[in-house]
């Protein structure tokens, strides 16, 4: 009896030598997806109109994502299958054999342990909230931790479990990206005129927008195909400019002095806080110069 129990302990061990199966092929799945979601949600998110080569440059970047994406999301997968699902099914797996509580129990508290100690560096060096950093690093490890203890339990070898997930990517990467491209677009806020009265700055950009439409602007950008080759300042005239069908709306300047720099200026930022920007050089990822108004008092 004792020989065959140890006979099926080896074999045990031998099909299924990983103690996280299929960890890394969850993860990087998901990774895979997220990606894709977050790259296509910007896009329709774009605050300054950039339109990032149109429809054939988004073609592009498909076709190289479908070719890179899976290397480099699998051996993200392994990595974090090796930093984050293996310790957590590591942890729980000792503390399951020295308690009455099974392993499995253990695994959401190891999860929620290791992920409140990563996102202390990680908050640090990337300037986040811990509380979001903590949110997001543990929801990245459910998945992953959830199918290791789930082939744990069933006893799945390593080689099905990995199996198993592969065959999660085409749905995973249609159901992200159908989410990705009905994301909704950005709105930019509705000004009235008197709301585009007063001073806006930044990018070393002044102006000074008067309630009877006169203008006071410094520094204004003046570029030649994708470069800034020079800087105006001039007294004018303003008026604003209505939203139409392919066209924000914004402010449209009349200065003399400042004939060849970008007098058209639209409307960004949110209903809080307003901008106003041009975007110069290239159309579709070109560079901006972003306004904000200064409150008075």
């Amino acid at each position: 009896m004792r020989n065959r129990i140890a006979t099926t302990e080896r074999r045990r061990t031998r099909d299924w030598s990983a103690i996280a199966p299929g960890a890394e092929v969850v993860g990087g799945v998901q990774l895979i997806c997220a990606a894709l979601y977050a790259q296509l949600a910007a896009l329709a998110d774009e605050p300054y109109g950039r339109g990032y080569g149109g429809a054939i440059a988004v073609l592009f970047w498909l076709v190289v994502q479908a070719v890179l994406g899976p290397c480099i999301g699998l051996a993200l997968g392994f990595a974090h299958s090796l930093l984050f699902t293996t310790p957590v099914m590591v942890a729980s797996n000792a503390v399951g054999v020295r308690t009455r509580i099974p392993a499995p129990w253990w695994a959401p508290p190891a999860l929620g342990l290791l992920a409140a100690g990563y996102a202390v560096p990680v908050s640090w060096i990337a300037g986040t909230a811990y509380a979001a950093t903590f949110g997001w690093i543990a929801a990245l490890g459910v998945l992953p931790v959830g199918a290791s203890v789930y082939a744990r339990m069933r006893l799945v070898p390593k080689v099905r479990a990995r199996r198993w997930a592969l065959v999660l990517i085409a749905p995973a990467v249609v159901i992200a990206f159908t989410f990705g491209v009905t994301a909704p677009a950005y709105q930019p806020p509705v000004l009235a005129r008197a709301d585009y009265v007063g001073e806006w700055a930044g990018d070393g950009v002044r102006l000074e927008l008067g309630p009877q439409g006169e203008v006071t602007a410094r520094e204004l950008p003046v570029y030649t195909g994708f470069e800034v080759v020079d800087h105006c300042s001039g007294h004018g005239t303003w008026k604003p400019l209505e939203a139409a069908r392919g066209h924000r709306a914004g402010v449209d300047l009349a200065i003399p002095d400042c004939q060849d720099a970008n007098l058209s200026w639209k409307v960004a930022g949110t209903d809080e806080h307003p901008e106003l920007f041009v975007l110069m050089g290239d159309p579709d990822a070109g560079e901006t110069a972003v306004l904000s108004k200064r409150r008075s008092g």
